[in-house]
């Protein structure tokens, strides 16, 4: 993923499960070396059996985002 500000590659910080969350499932941050935006990624899991693969370059519409500069 491009930082919105620059368009350098962002560093994957990490996820985190979101537990204490009744919206979100899981947190992953990401950071911008070039010009220090942070970016969050909130994310729900579908309660299904049905999983879903994520391949290199795939982008799903249930993401939520949200940055912080």
């Amino acid at each position: 993923m491009k930082c919105w500000h620059c368009g350098t590659e962002l560093i994957w910080g990490g996820d985190h499960d979101c537990e204490d969350d009744d919206l979100y499932d899981m947190v992953t941050n990401l950071s911008c070396p070039n010009c220090e935006t942070y970016v969050e990624v909130w994310h729900k899991f579908e309660k299904s059996d049905e999983k879903k693969t994520l391949n290199k370059g795939d982008f799903y519409d249930d993401f939520n985002y949200v940055y912080y500069c």
